[in-house]
């Protein structure tokens, strides 16, 4: 029988393995204890996708055999097939008992041990192997991904680049590659490896799903969107790449055919929660609140955890003046991330995008204030997100107020001179990041104690406050005595009228509060008006527009002479009027009580709320909306139908 042996193994090692087979059973019809035959036909079969009957085949020759290291090996690898990695694991760790210097084996176990999550131990698994066989290309590419997963990013692309040396072209290195250098922010040689993967195996999917990401990520949203397009015609029914398409869509606008993408998404994966969040944030960008709550409504049917979901159906329910169900969801706010990160291969994915959360870096550890009388003790508000928040927030101080002993306010540096009068007359103390200052400013020293703590934007849940409720009495802050001094009769031009302008503000990732200068021309056109320009910095496009334009004489730029929030106040007291795009310019205006024209993207910000040009926040505000997606034509003509017949 032996040569009937010998010739099935020649037939498996042609790639015979019918032939194979029939030798391997004729063998062991005649010896059932034949050691080899019950071996290699157990690893025809796992070859063959049929793991238990290999297992129970190289089971039976382990036990006829239990010294011999490659049975264990090739037992582990079916056990391992069937997902029992553990059981595997053992039998890995058998093989190295027996043999310390099997390099397979220790590659084996890294996998593994990979495959549980067990990235350090992978690790160490694959520089055992690599020590026994260094020319081991895959050896060193999962040593690279383990140190990837560790967060080892210098490590892992040093393993990479050693897999590219010993197989140059490698696709899925190349790849690899690829996504450490994501990790550590180097984007455009992150984009170079993609490429290179790509070159190598153009069907590729997730180097090309990598790709998209990456340009998305980077807003070259066109050029995703045809790298995610690549993706789905070579595989049409993916979800990610679905999803992933829809928010490139989204970062230009194209919200309704964003929509459609997200949908296919969910109708080939109902569970895929994030898409459901998508959708419901490209929803309310259209303005379709009711299509949006429910979308965020099944994103948190499948993960009630889901702090972006949360922080969107807040902000919908605020947009809808729904404070009862909107402020205690806004809370989400403090643990929702503030950028969506983006998936580095086709089968995982990224965080939806949320509102810009900067909290505080020093969240103290002291009872959160719930709006209780509290006589007698100390309660630290913290400042938190943008300028324009704390600006608008700080109106709910007095009331706060009347229901504490003493209250320790901090705020960003930039706000400090501007609130200090205020704070002077509200008897609180003023914090600048880890420095406490008198309410004139002076310093004096370390941060005072305090008993209790809340969030700046968290005093409207903490005080009871409803729509009809809130504070609206303006103005509430005022331009310190020293920088109106500073500014009287420093503003120039001869016009009649006098009108600041701020047509941008901080520009984050799909962000919609920004114009191109050209779109102004109906307001730089109207007569007997000096503008005077509110927003510090100017591209150098935007700079070499002013000097060119035909009215520059009339457009003053004073950026240069701001210092802080305190000198803008101090010019926008002086000014007749106000305006701006959402920005923490229309939040100083407002609270200064000047007359304003805010101009709104379709879907605005929550706190200008919806169906309405007025402002419970500030009185003198005129709201401005965009009447479609995109169209500041309409807001900039309707302003200057306003101020031509004011």
């Amino acid at each position: 029988m032996e040569q009937v042996f010998a010739r099935a193994y020649a037939a498996h090692r042609d790639g015979r393995l019918d032939d194979a087979e029939r030798g391997y059973r004729a063998t062991l019809d005649a010896n059932p204890v034949h050691v080899d035959a019950l071996h290699l036909l157990g690893v025809l079969r796992h070859q063959q996708g049929q793991h238990a009957e290999a297992a129970d085949l190289v089971g039976r020759a382990v036990d006829l055999r239990p010294e011999d290291a490659a049975l264990q090996l090739n037992l582990g690898n079916a056990l391992k097939a069937m997902g029992q990695i553990d059981r595997a694991i053992e039998r890995f760790r058998n093989a190295l008992t027996l043999a310390p210097t099997f390099a397979l084996a220790h590659y084996n176990l890294g996998n593994a041990y990979a495959a549980l999550g067990r990235h350090e131990d992978a690790a160490h698994a694959f520089d055992r192997a690599l020590r026994l066989q260094p020319d081991d290309a895959s050896a060193s590419n999962n040593l690279g991904n383990a140190l990837h997963a560790l967060g080892r990013h210098e490590e892992a692309i040093e393993a990479f680049k050693r897999t590219l040396a010993l197989r140059p072209r490698h696709a899925g290195a190349h790849n690899n590659l690829g996504m450490a250098l994501n990790a550590l922010e180097r984007t455009d040689e992150a984009l170079l490896q993609f490429r290179e993967a790509l070159k190598a195996e153009p069907q590729f999917t997730a180097a090309q799903f990598n790709l998209g990401n990456t340009l998305d990520a980077l807003g070259r949203h066109e050029e995703a969107i045809d790298a995610f397009e690549t993706v789905l015609a070579q595989q049409p029914y993916l979800p990610p790449a679905l999803f992933a398409l829809g928010n490139a869509l989204a970062g230009l606008g194209r919200h309704e055919e964003a929509v459609a993408r997200f949908e296919r998404a969910i109708g080939h994966d109902p569970k895929f929660a994030l898409a459901w969040l998508a959708l419901g944030t490209a929803h309310h960008a259209l303005g379709r609140h009711a299509a949006a709550l429910r979308a965020f409504d099944e994103a948190l049917r499948l993960r009630p955890d889901l702090a972006a979901a949360h922080l969107n159906r807040a902000l919908t329910w605020l947009t809808l003046r729904d404070f009862a169900r909107g402020l205690p969801e806004y809370e989400w706010r403090l643990d929702a991330l503030a950028h969506g990160a983006f998936a580095v291969d086709p089968t995982a994915t990224g965080a939806a995008d949320a509102a810009a959360l900067t909290p505080s870096p020093r969240t103290p550890a002291l009872p959160r204030w719930q709006g209780e009388p509290a006589a007698g003790r100390t309660l630290l508000i913290q400042a938190e997100q943008g300028f324009g928040d704390t600006l608008q927030f700080v109106r709910f101080i007095p009331l706060v107020a009347q229901r504490v002993g003493r209250i320790v306010l901090e705020v960003q540096p930039e706000l400090m001179p501007l609130i200090a009068p205020a704070a002077e007359a509200w008897r609180i103390t003023l914090v600048a990041r880890n420095l406490a200052r008198n309410a004139d400013g002076s310093q004096c020293g370390p941060r005072p104690a305090a008993d209790l703590h809340c969030p700046l934007l968290s005093l409207p849940l903490a005080l009871g406050m409803t729509f009809d409720t809130m504070p609206s009495r303006t103005p509430y802050l005022a331009a310190p005595a020293a920088y109106r001094r500073k500014w009287r009769g420093s503003l120039g031009g001869q016009a009649k009228r006098k009108i600041g302008l701020a047509w941008s503000g901080r520009i984050q990732k799909h962000e919609n509060r920004t114009m191109p200068l050209a779109a102004l021309e109906p307001l730089f056109a109207l007569p007997g008006i000096d503008w005077l320009v509110l927003q510090p910095d100017l591209s150098a496009a935007e700079q070499a527009s002013l000097d060119a334009h035909p009215r520059a004489g009339t457009i003053h730029r004073i950026g240069h002479r701001i210092a802080d929030f305190a000198d803008t106040a101090a010019i926008i007291e002086r000014l007749d009027a106000v305006v701006t795009i959402d920005t923490s310019i229309a939040h100083l205006a407002g609270a200064l009580g000047k007359p304003l024209w805010v101009m709104l993207p379709f879907a605005a910000d929550w706190r200008w709320f919806t169906g309405t040009d007025e402002s419970p926040w500030y009185p003198a505000a005129t709201l401005v909306r965009q009447p479609q997606p995109g169209d500041w034509a309409s807001v900039v003509e309707r302003v200057a139908a306003a101020l031509r017949h004011g």
